[in-house]
């Protein structure tokens, strides 16, 4: 199930890119994550993709112990693999929601990390995650939160980070049966309506669950199971809807615009690769979550 739930999350990650990169990091502090088999040349061109080559930024280096103790409890340890090469850089806002833009990733999506951060308890935070070679993107997914705590000063409830994952894995579970985009509509409108009527009656929430999953797509007992889970324990939580409006209708926004992005995804990282260079990219047994070959339709 675990394999399906990376492949799924695989089949529509590129689709969900954005369009690179940030026009602006203005309202905090940034700090930036580098992965740790990286070579200095990889380092430095990455670090001029952002924008930040020569600033005095906080650096933080994510090597594979931390994805395995992030993420392994979740994802199978063969598929984060041995060697950590994704970065991120991680600006708190003021205002305008979580703003994510992706590149050369081939797992983790904008919305992937968005949702996280925002279930996490982020409300605002500009994100540019990449790499200078395709990879999965688990060390990108894995720095963004220790990167905003660190910009931020402060520390994210850990129930609702708990949480944050077990949103992803829901939405993967269901993406196996649905597909990607359509597994990211259904738990991202659930998730509205729970949020924005202060829904916490158990009860209450799985009509949620029903009145959604009846206008687009009929699930099967353990999805509607797990879906109505994940609700419950959101709904607990008590997340103001007006705080997190913004990101949860640009994910809307996001799913919605697929095919607008598609012809955009190729020349992306072009010179980021150039810069870089290919001689040190890894091999599918080291690299982070090497995904299983997809049927390319």
């Amino acid at each position: 199930m675990r394999k399906k739930l990376l492949s799924s999350l695989l089949a529509g990650s590129l689709c969900l890119t954005l369009c690179l990169p940030f026009t602006a990091y203005a309202d905090g502090q940034k700090v930036v994550t580098l992965g740790a088999d990286l070579t200095e040349d990889q380092k430095t061109a990455v670090l001029k993709y952002f924008g930040v080559l020569g600033q005095d930024i906080r650096t933080l280096t994510i090597n594979n112990q931390d994805e395995r103790e992030h993420l392994g409890s979740y994802v199978p340890i063969e598929q984060i693999g041995t060697r950590t090469y994704s970065c991120a850089l991680v600006n708190p806002t003021a205002s305008g929601g979580i703003q994510v833009k992706t590149a050369n990733l081939s797992w983790v999506t904008s919305n992937m990390i968005a949702t996280t951060l925002s279930t996490s308890g982020v409300v605002n935070c500009d994100v540019l995650a990449a790499s200078p070679f395709e990879v999965s993107g688990t060390g990108a997914l894995t720095g963004i939160i220790m990167a905003y705590e660190t910009a931020s000063g402060t520390t994210l409830d850990p129930v609702k980070k708990e949480l944050a994952t077990q949103e992803l894995i829901t939405t993967g579970n269901i993406a196996n049966e649905v597909g990607q985009e359509q597994a990211t509509s259904i738990v991202n409108e659930i998730k509205i309506e729970v949020i924005q009527g202060q829904v916490v009656e158990p009860e209450k929430v799985e009509v949620v669950d029903e009145k959604q999953q009846t206008q687009q797509v009929e699930l099967s007992q353990e999805d509607k199971d797990l879906l109505t889970d994940l609700m419950t324990q959101i709904a607990d939580q008590q997340y103001d809807y007006d705080e997190m409006k913004d990101t949860l209708e640009r994910v809307e926004e996001n799913v919605s615009s697929i095919n607008d992005n598609v012809d955009s995804i190729n020349d992306k990282m072009d010179s980021l690769q150039t810069e870089a260079g290919t001689e040190a990219a890894p091999s599918e047994s080291e690299t982070e979550t090497e995904p299983e070959t997809i049927d390319p339709a």
